[in-house]
């Protein structure tokens, strides 16, 4: 049945025009005085009804005309009417350009001011901007078939996503850089993470109908924080409208994973929010009657429905002098997977290969409940002072269930063929919340015609939690695809963990601006920060009463008769800490322009750092507080020529920085595969130097044609590497470190093009970078002695940067009906190659493999600002494969998925299925 609508749909979207047709042809452009297309400007032969549309550049074509004289009609809301006399006798081409109407003259003057969600207007604020910027336009936004913001900026050059286990694309990678490298800010002001090890911004979290527009800053100007090397993605929230404005939509839906097998949830109104610690206090023994049970009982059903619905409200008052704006979304979605993943080990003997020692089964399913309200309240006191308030609230929670069948490989009893060996069954259930509250004050404020100043005030708070999340694991046996006795793990198997972190801002900003003759401005700034950060780790083991084995047949949880082995809890543990930031800046900034064609603009920025931390329960040989201070340099300059009025060419260079997170600093301990990673106290912040060349092309309002360039060079770049570590008797540790040099360098092409109904966005990206740290090889002592000891070697390796992909591409093909008011788009994202996940041994990395992911999305409009849409997402169920470049051996052929002899080893496969939505729209 879906097959069959995505045929449908496809094959209207690419519908052949009419190549042939009788009679004459009249063609031509309607634009209004700025040479802005009038889309959807109306022709009409006078005394008929027949006529067209203006399509999406402002063309338009009328053919079959017979010889002799018309007169045409071209009409345009907010513009004056016209009339046009013709003789046809041969094809003709005219270019219309229509008045603005008087009676609306003072209307159309400021809602120009306040409408920056078109696609001219984004394409207009490329070209205008000081930097190196690409600009998704609210209007883009509303007709694609992203329902967040990972989704959306993934159509942006040069950035890919990294997602989670359910599929959904978290955070964004910047020309190959990593999620350290980049920022978040929301109409301009930074905010923070509720990440519970990192500074980056889940963008996920974020629904697309909330915004006016995205603007992903590729080069930093002195104004912007200085901490970015990839880029700075800024969220433009809806803003005030000129006039009354309402806008509704709901939408409902379904993703097809489900439809195959059951979607697992669980009560979360039954979760405990808090651990025994917090509620009772460090001397509290905790029992059975202090844990709920109901939470960590499973549901199913089949086919759940998702829904997505928004509002927004908007209208100006006392002479449009305060204007405010409201707006909400709240979205209920299911997402999962099911994934095959091996665990491996390096083989300790000299040949380094790695041997798959566990096969797993993991379905995951993931019930996902998003929302946001923000609001935005502007008063103008007068001509040269106006205040404005903006407050956000945004939410996440993330109900997870993870079955897991997990076979042992290495005992020799496992056999893939016919499903029999021994394993063990583990469920996990995570839930997560997540939340974003911000409210900004911000003033502006004219002195005369030199002077004028703006100021900010911000109060920031970012919450994560992992409320009562659970392991719970069972031992049986598998013969021939059949479950035999199972047996609940009685070992170290069974816990129940509590982490939950804050992250609060308070922000001040102070801008001057100068304005000491024509054609040049000057600006100087401060930013004081103060930044608190608190993690929270209690984790309470559990083990099973009762040695009761049952026979083919699962145990339930609330069937077991527990014991608390950890009634006091493991919270004597270095993730429990407060950790603060105080940042002080000063900028000075220059923005002068030289002779008709040439702009410059820079500057230098200075940023003072201020960072420690305290630990709650610090052991013994630890030092229970740090601070680290520092001072940069930021310096900028960027030039831009005006080749012509439709054509830049830019060079930009600026210094930037990235403070490692709080995290990485504190110095931890826990267990990772075969060794344990810690925290590295002496990490310092990574500095970069950054180029960037782009050549610039406005054909039209509408369309554009970007080819860049750019390279940046990474001072002391965080990354993990196996390093001995002399207060733990020279044991190998995993730990992020500052590595030397790295580079990273590419080109960019972005081209949108225009024709009539039909339009083509599309980009590519190159990317090669590099970066040499240390891994482990495994040698014989004495390379001579076949019978010497087997240790291990630290050696230098080079690679890319994780997450940087060679090959980054995206092509929108676009159909525009105005007569059909029909509105499609077929997306499709290339993601090459990249390093998903970084090794401790040579020459062992996990390399994620290319993917083409197509999307598709349909507008149907109808009187009255009714709108009826449909959103298909990842249509040719493209897969996540993650593999280790080694030769898969012939004993390894008939593992399941794995390829023949030779081919890289299968480490995860996801299978995600497709997901859909259908709804209304009414904008009035």
């Amino acid at each position: 049945m879906m097959k069959s609508q995505i045929g449908v749909l496809l094959a209207m979207l690419l519908m052949p025009l009419q190549l042939f047709a009788d009679g004459y042809e009249l063609k031509g452009k309607i634009t209004d005085k700025n040479k802005e297309p009038l889309v959807g400007a109306t022709v009409v032969i006078e005394g008929t009804t027949e006529g067209t549309i203006a399509g999406l550049d402002g063309t338009f074509k009328i053919k079959e005309l017979e010889p002799g004289q018309y007169t045409f009609t071209i009409s345009f809301i907010g513009c004056k009417q016209e009339k046009h006399t013709i003789k046809i006798f041969n094809d003709e081409e005219i270019n219309i350009v229509l008045d603005e109407d008087d009676m609306l003259m003072g209307e159309v003057m400021v809602t120009a001011s306040q409408i920056k969600s078109t696609i001219s207007s984004a394409r207009a604020t490329e070209k205008m901007s000081p930097k190196v910027v690409n600009v998704v336009s609210g209007k883009a936004i509303e007709l694609s078939p992203d329902l967040n913001v990972s989704e959306v900026v993934q159509r942006i050059s040069g950035v890919s996503l990294e997602y989670s286990g359910s599929g959904t694309g978290t955070y964004a990678i910047v020309r190959g850089m990593d999620k350290r490298y980049n920022y978040t800010t929301v109409n301009g002001v930074k905010i923070p993470s509720p990440d519970n090890k990192n500074r980056f911004v889940p963008l996920d979290m974020f629904p697309s109908d909330m915004l006016d527009r995205i603007e992903v800053s590729k080069a930093l100007i002195p104004s912007m924080e200085g901490d970015a090397v990839g880029g700075a993605m800024d969220l433009i929230m809806k803003n005030a409208p000129d006039q009354e404005m309402w806008q509704v939509n709901a939408s409902v839906g379904m993703a097809t994973l489900f439809m195959e097998r059951d979607f697992e949830y669980f009560n979360y109104s039954a979760v405990n929010p808090q651990s025994p610690y917090e509620i009772h206090g460090k001397d509290y023994s905790a029992s059975m009657d202090d844990f709920s049970t109901e939470n960590l009982v499973k549901q199913y059903k089949r086919n759940p429905i998702d829904i997505n619905a928004g509002l927004t409200w908007g209208n100006r008052f006392l002479d449009h002098r305060f204007g405010i704006v409201l707006s909400g979304n709240i979205q209920h979605l299911h997402r999962g997977s099911n994934t095959s993943f091996y665990n491996q080990q390096l083989n300790r003997d000299a040949s380094n290969s790695i041997s798959l020692t566990h096969y797993s089964d993991r379905l995951y399913s993931s019930e996902q409940l998003r929302g946001g309200a923000h609001g935005k309240l502007d008063f103008a006191i007068n001509g040269k002072n106006k205040l404005s308030l903006y407050t956000a609230f945004i939410y996440q929670r993330d109900d997870e269930i993870r079955e897991e069948t997990k076979f042992r490989m290495w005992d020799g009893n496992y056999d893939p063929i016919t499903t029999t060996g021994n394993a063990s069954l583990e469920t996990r259930i995570r839930p997560t919340v997540q939340s974003i509250y911000n409210t900004t004050l911000q003033g502006k404020h004219e002195l005369n015609d030199v002077f004028s100043f703006d100021w900010s005030a911000v109060y920031s708070i970012a919450t994560g939690a992992r409320p009562d999340q659970s392991i719970f694991t069972r031992n049986t046996a598998f013969r021939d695809g059949d479950m035999t006795q199972v047996r609940v793990e009685d070992y170290g198997g069974n816990y129940r963990i509590w982490e939950d972190n804050s992250d609060r801002d308070l922000s001040a900003y102070l801008n001057l601006n100068i304005k000491p003759w024509e054609h040049t401005d000057l600006k100087v700034g401060v930013l004081y920060r103060d930044k608190k950060r608190e993690n929270r780790f209690y984790r309470y083991n559990f083990r099973p009463q009762n040695d009761e084995i049952k026979e083919g047949e699962d145990w339930i949880y609330t069937e077991v008769d527990w014991r608390v082995t950890s009634p006091k809890g493991s919270v004597a543990n270095e993730l429990n800490y407060d950790a603060y930031e105080k940042i002080a800046a000063g900028y000075f900034q220059f923005d002068s322009k030289i002779g008709e064609n040439l702009k410059l603009f820079g500057g230098i920025r200075v940023e003072h750092t201020r960072q420690g931390y305290e630990l709650l329960f610090p052991k013994y040989e630890q030092e229970p507080t740090l601070e680290q201070n520092y001072i940069d340099l930021l310096p900028s300059l960027h030039a831009k020529y005006e080749l012509n009025k439709k054509s830049n060419l830019r060079a930009s260079y600026f210094h930037s920085i990235v403070r490692p997170g709080f995290f990485e600093i504190v110095p931890y301990t826990f267990r990772y595969e075969d060794y344990d990673e810690i925290g590295n106290p002496d990490l310092e912040r990574t500095r970069a130097d950054n180029i960037d060349l782009r050549y610039e092309l406005f054909p039209s309002p509408q369309d554009n044609v970007f080819v860049g360039a750019f390279y940046k060079r990474l001072y002391d770049p965080i990354e993990y590497a196996l390093v001995p570590i002399e207060s733990r008797q020279n044991a190998i540790f995993l730990q992020p470190g500052n590595y030397g040099t790295a580079t990273n360098m590419g080109i960019e092409l972005d081209v949108t093009k225009y024709i009539k109904n039909w339009g083509i966005k599309a980009n590519y990206t190159y990317t090669n970078s590099s970066i040499t740290t240390s891994k482990v090889l495994l040698k014989r002592e004495d390379e001579n002695d076949s019978e010497s000891d087997i240790v291990p070697y630290q050696i230098d390796q080079t690679r890319p940067l994780q997450g940087q992909a060679d090959h980054i591409g995206n092509i929108t093909l676009l159909y525009k009906n105005q007569q059909l008011a029909l509105d499609m788009q077929l997306a499709n994202v290339y993601t090459g190659e990249r390093i998903s996940e970084i090794s401790a041994y040579y020459e062992k990395d996990l390399w994620e493999l290319p993917t083409w992911k197509m999307d598709f999305s349909a507008e149907k409009h109808f009187n009255m600002g009714v709108t009826l849409f449909l959103k298909l997402r990842n249509i040719l169920d493209t897969s996540r494969q993650i593999v280790i470049k080694e030769p898969l051996k012939e004993t390894e052929t008939d593992y399941i998925l794995q390829g023949k002899a030779g081919d890289d080893k299968l480490i995860r496969y996801d299978k995600y299925g497709q997901n859909f939505l259908i709804g209304l729209r009414y904008k009035f």
